[in-house]
């Protein structure tokens, strides 16, 4: 394979990817630059420019750079993918750069891991061109990094290599600008639950919006707040990824009945597949009215079945219109904090702690642990603590001389 003569290389400070060189073997210039390895395998194109000058290369690299981006091939939506067009450049760039400091260098590499092992799962399936997408995913990665018990230095660590690898992308023109990265401050903020009764109004708004607009979104966004109400799910793409093959009823073994209602989660945000089960009362009353509303066959999804929005500007959709129905409702902010949709997993939390199910059920249902339940769950507010103070004084006629014979 001939070699580059790097004396030749000449490089775009505005299209930072893009490189004219000749070859030790030939005096016709030839231009290189990435295009993702979803559309080639190598990941960069390189075509000859067929012109020995110099000034003409340069021209005609531009010119043919800029014709590809603008092919209807390099427009198609599904060859947008963050991992391919803004991770693997930013890697192989810093893996180079430590390198080049020291050749035995593995802090590329680590860094890499991290984003392989728990960052990529947030942004596979956005399109980070639109910079409210990549708001979400970093507002989703932040709760999930929490409720998975990650400490300041970890979080710290992960937002730093998004953050670098922002500013690689924006300085490569993939990216038109910055997303927002939140403070620490603001990402050990505590998020409180929604009561019941304020769930049951958010539910009667969207009946009206239906009513007032005729869209069945909102009718099937009222589903969606019903599932994750009923069961332990994260909230965001987690329900609105199950399918009909995912779900079935089960046998419960004390009233010989199929009457439990479960989903499988596949490709969780921890790897893990737990198996869900249902509120009794969603399963009985709520569920064959969701059931009813589509057809669904076993390969359609249980939420939006029939839409020609994908998953994640659904997710996005529900989570503004929850904000702006929970704004005016002026249930949206408490204790000097928001209750974004995210919050609804702290209400199953306290509704299942408050009814005294076993804490170990609890954590396992939400894919989590008994420690996270008490240190980002289980906040306590007024009603909690009056529920733990009937708990603990269960008895009306305890009397104070009673009391002073147990210390």
């Amino acid at each position: 394979m001939p070699k580059i003569n790097k004396k030749t290389i000449v490089t775009f400070p505005r299209i930072p990817s893009l490189k004219i060189y000749q070859f030790t073997n030939g005096t016709n210039y030839y231009c290189n630059f990435y295009v993702g390895t979803h559309i080639l395998k190598s990941g960069n194109k390189e075509m000859t420019l067929k012109t020995k000058n110099v000034n003409e290369a340069r021209v005609k690299a531009k010119e043919e750079y800029y014709k590809f981006f603008n092919s209807p091939d390099a427009k198609k939506e599904n060859n947008i993918s963050f991992d391919l067009d803004i991770a693997q450049p930013f890697f192989k760039f810093r893996i180079r750069h430590y390198r080049n400091k020291n050749p035995d260098s593995t802090q590329g590499l680590r860094e890499q891991q991290r984003y392989n092992s728990y960052i990529c799962k947030f942004f596979e399936d956005i399109d980070y061109r639109n910079i409210d997408e990549l708001d979400d995913a970093i507002e989703e990665l932040k709760v999930n990094l929490k409720q998975d018990e990650k400490t300041d230095n970890t979080i710290s660590k992960y937002f730093n290599i998004l953050s670098l690898m922002f500013k690689k992308a924006v300085e490569n023109n993939v990216l038109s600008k910055m997303p927002y990265f939140p403070p620490l401050k603001v990402v050990n903020q505590v998020r409180h639950s929604y009561q019941n009764e304020e769930l049951n109004l958010i539910n009667r708004k969207l009946d009206d919006e239906h009513k007032r607009t005729e869209d069945k979104f909102y009718l099937d966004m009222k589903d969606y707040l019903n599932v994750i109400r009923s069961a332990g799910f994260r909230p965001g793409l987690e329900p609105l990824k199950v399918k009909m093959f995912q779900c079935d009823y089960m046998l419960n073994r004390k009233s010989n009945l199929k009457e439990i209602y479960t989903i499988k989660l596949l490709k969780t945000k921890t790897g893990k597949e737990p198996r869900l089960f249902c509120h009794p009362f969603f399963t009985k009353n709520i569920l064959p009215e969701i059931l009813k509303r589509h057809q669904r066959s076993a390969e359609d999804y249980l939420l939006f079945p029939h839409t020609d929005l994908t998953r994640r500007n659904l997710y996005n959709k529900i989570g503004k219109t929850f904000t702006r129905i929970s704004k005016e409702l002026n249930l949206y902010y408490r204790g000097n904090s928001t209750r974004p949709l995210y919050s609804i997993r702290h209400t199953f939390a306290k509704n299942n702690y408050i009814a005294n199910a076993p804490l170990s059920v609890i954590a396992k249902q939400m894919n989590t642990s008994e420690k996270m339940l008490h240190s980002a769950y289980l906040d306590d507010d007024d009603i909690l603590l009056s529920e733990e103070y009937n708990k603990m004084y269960a008895k009306k006629d305890i009397s104070w001389t009673h009391l002073l014979t147990c210390f």
